[in-house]
């Protein structure tokens, strides 16, 4: 007997969900290249059509425009990025464990190869795009700092760290963790940090943190 309030799924939908989905991630990997191969003024909604496939209709019925693909790349990535910090905030982490899991996590996306050239593009194309750069700072750097000062909130108040402003604290850990790597990365194209490099800078950074965050209550 068939509840006359549930919903009724079409066999199609599930199949057909799921390849939109993947047409979208094959769109967004396709855009993500070609703005690091082209920039964002000279990126081609048809050449980001013909390596994700697809149609432009179906392009701009999901994202708009190039604007709207644009703001779509940073929100996934942005989800990559918060990923440990929300698993860390779903199990209530210790302090330390998790700011670690959470320190390799986001160094190593940050300094792979890749993302140096995502920075390197948005740096280059900021004066001439103040809106494109506007963008990625209030949904890339914002909604990750946030991300990780809900993690630090309930630290808090378990007891285990005393912070006045969590978002301060955050970027102040985000810092420790990136500079040193990030900033080698940019000046030496031919540098990618190891595991081993991941692993101590991020140490060091958690270890500085965490003995020294209190003072700037």
């Amino acid at each position: 007997m068939t509840d006359s309030n549930s919903a009724t799924v079409s066999p199609q939908q599930e199949p057909e969900a799921g390849r939109a989905e993947l047409r979208r991630a094959a769109f967004l990997k396709a855009a993500r290249d070609v703005f690091l191969e082209f920039g964002y003024e000279q990126a081609n909604m048809a050449e980001i059509v013909r390596r994700a496939g697809g149609s432009l209709s179906t392009l701009y019925a999901q994202f708009g425009g190039k604007k709207g693909l644009f703001e779509a790349m940073i929100d996934s990535r942005v989800e990559m990025v918060t990923q440990q910090m929300q698993a860390e905030l779903a199990t209530h982490a210790p302090l330390r464990q998790g700011l670690q899991r959470i320190g390799q996590h986001f160094l190593t996306l940050h300094a792979s190869p890749q993302s140096i050239d995502v920075f390197r593009l948005m740096v280059s194309q900021a004066k001439k795009f103040p809106d494109m750069a506007e963008a990625w700072n209030k949904r890339a750097t914002e909604g990750v700092r946030k991300a990780l000062a809900t993690y630090l909130e309930d630290r808090a108040k378990a007891g285990e760290i005393r912070i006045s402003n969590y978002e301060i604290a955050a970027s102040v850990f985000l810092d420790l963790v990136r500079a040193r790597i990030q900033f080698r990365a940019l000046g030496v194209p031919s540098y990618t940090a190891s595991e081993q490099d991941i692993r101590e800078a991020v140490d060091r950074a958690v270890k500085v943190f965490t003995g020294g965050i209190e003072a700037l209550n």
